[in-house]
C-alpha cells in the first residue's frame, strides 16, 4: 500500500470520525430539549419514556437527573428539587459531577436559609481543590452562614464586572456583608438595586 493511499485512508477516516461526534451532538441536543420539555410540563410518562429510548444513550443517568433537577430549580418546585437532591446523595457519583451538582445544591440551600444543610455541602465540597465558583462559594459561606463580612471589598470590586444576570445576587451579597457589619443603610441601598435588577430580568424575560 502507497504512502499516498495511505495519507487519503487517515483522512477519510478523520472525517468519519468529525461526522459521528456532529451526530452525536445532534442527537444528544434533541434528547435533551425532549426531555427538558417533558420536564417543564411535569410529563412524568414522556420524561421516563424518552429517557429509555437508544438516543437516550447519549446521556448519562446523572445528566438525566440533571435535567429534572434544574427544570425543578426554575420553577421553585421545592418538593421536586428536594427529591432530585434524595436521588443524587444515592447515586454514585464520580467527582465530576460532584463539583458540577454540589454548588447548586449548596445555593439552594443558602437560598432557603437552611444553614445546616448548606454547610453539609460546603464541606462536600471543601474536599475538592478545584470546583466551579469555589470563591464565590467561600464569599457566599462566610456571609450568609458565618455571618462575616470578610470579603466585602472583594465582593464590592465584584460589582463592577459582573454581567447582567449576575448583579442580582452578587448586591445580595453584597447587602448581606454590610448588615453583617451593621451598616443597615448600605445594605438596604443594595438590597434594593437587586429588587430593581431582578424585576429588570424579569422584564426582558416576559418580553
Amino acid at each position: 500500500m502507497s504512502f499516498d493511499l495511505l495519507i487519503v485512508i487517515g483522512m477519510i477516516i478523520a472525517d468519519l470520525v468529525l461526522v459521528l461526534e456532529i451526530l452525536y451532538f445532534i442527537v444528544r441536543r434533541s434528547v435533551s430539549n425532549k426531555l427538558i420539555r417533558a420536564a417543564f410540563e411535569n410529563n412524568e410518562a414522556e420524561f421516563e419514556a424518552v429517557s429509555k429510548t437508544l438516543a437516550a444513550k447519549t446521556l448519562s443517568k446523572f445528566d438525566q437527573e440533571l435535567i429534572r433537577f434544574n427544570v425543578a430549580e426554575l420553577q421553585r418546585d421545592d418538593a421536586l428539587i428536594e427529591k432530585q437532591i434524595e436521588k443524587f446523595e444515592e447515586m454514585d457519583l464520580k467527582d465530576s459531577q460532584k463539583k458540577k451538582v454540589y454548588p447548586q445544591i449548596f445555593y439552594y440551600y443558602i437560598d432557603r436559609r437552611r444553614k445546616e444543610d448548606a454547610t453539609r455541602y460546603y464541606e462536600k465540597l471543601s474536599q475538592f481543590d478545584v470546583y466551579r465558583n469555589k470563591r464565590d462559594i467561600e464569599m457566599t459561606y462566610d456571609a450568609y452562614v458565618r455571618g462575616s463580612h470578610m470579603y466585602l471589598e472583594e465582593a464590592l470590586k465584584d460589582l463592577k464586572k459582573a454581567t447582567r444576570l449576575e448583579l442580582p445576587a452578587k448586591e445580595r451579597l453584597v447587602a448581606k456583608m454590610y448588615a453583617n457589619k451593621g451598616i443597615n443603610a448600605e445594605a438596604k441601598k443594595y438590597n434594593s438595586l437587586a429588587d430593581k435588577h431582578e424585576a429588570e430580568l424579569k422584564g426582558n424575560n416576559k418580553a
